[in-house]
């Protein structure tokens, strides 16, 4: 009998393991933005993710997931999909109907806002993480990724000092680059060094004529050209032979993801940022 006893315990044990297993698997989740999807990615969440944006691409595996246009929502696919969350964006503002019908239909729509400096990003990251009732996991992934920063800075913050960068985030002919309340400008601001529009707000066009008077000492470009296409391409622009970083040869490009995105690979992309600017000599 103590044995039979001993065996049903074990079992009702393994039940409630399961049952538990089967409550925290439960979620149907899609992201429809990049960054918010390695966000949940590193919270653990990959098993309940069944979907992303057109443009999600790490890691690898989202590529298995069913795909949405993010900037024209269809709202049949997406019902069809049968989500119990959707992770959607602020930038998100013209799929508002969209999400408001998949709302009224039970589906618990969380609209994360836009991150634009580093702690934005951390407040991203506690969104999401009590949305999904990971906060524990998204307090280690902050304190995570703070440490990160810290090398970097720790480590390059004093060699850069002072050098006046620009990062394009289109080149000519319509340049445009990012100011005050922008990821970049924190990330400049970060290593030491100056970001040449941190007096203008956002996401703006600039034209070679404020540049020049600005007078660069690193120009760096969000761009899939080869390093030695770009700079012959601003070196041909009127006007920059007298620009310092035309005549330092500190022209070079930087991929858009570690950069770009307010994920958990930003201490990356500000790595690679400083390791560019420190090429200037």
């Amino acid at each position: 009998m103590k044995r039979i006893i001993t065996l049903l315990i074990a079992l009702l044990v393994l039940a409630g393991c399961n049952a538990q297993t089967n409550e925290t698997k439960q979620g149907r989740i899609i992201s429809l933005m990049p960054s918010n999807t390695e966000i949940l990615y590193a919270l653990g969440m990959e098993d309940e993710m069944i979907g992303v944006s057109t443009v999600d691409d790490y890691p690898k595996s989202v590529k298995k997931l069913e795909q949405f246009d993010a900037m024209k929502l269809n709202y049949e696919a997406l019902l069809k999909a049968k989500p119990t969350m959707i992770i959607a964006h602020e930038s998100m503002k013209s799929q508002e109907k969209v999400l408001k019908r998949l709302s009224d239909k039970g589906i618990k729509v969380v609209t994360v806002k836009s991150a634009q400096n580093f702690d934005e990003m951390y407040a991203s990251i506690d969104q999401i993480g009590q949305a999904v009732k990971k906060e524990k996991e998204a307090d280690k992934l902050e304190v995570k990724i703070k440490k990160e920063i810290d090398d970097v800075v720790n480590t390059y913050s004093k060699k850069l000092s002072g050098k006046k960068v620009l990062i394009e985030v289109s080149p000519a002919p319509e340049i445009y680059t990012g100011g005050k309340d922008t990821m970049f400008d924190d990330m400049i601001h970060k290593l030491g060094s100056v970001n040449v529009f941190h007096d203008i707000k956002g996401w703006q066009p600039v034209n070679s004529e404020a540049i020049i008077k600005r007078n660069p000492d690193v120009i760096i470009a969000i761009s899939d050209m080869t390093d030695k296409a770009y700079r012959e391409s601003v070196e041909k622009r009127g006007g920059f032979s007298n620009v310092n970083a035309v005549k330092q040869g500190a022209i070079y490009t930087i991929e858009a993801d570690y950069i770009s995105r307010p994920s958990p690979r930003i201490a990356k992309g500000l790595k690679e940022l400083a390791e560019t600017i420190d090429e200037a000599k």
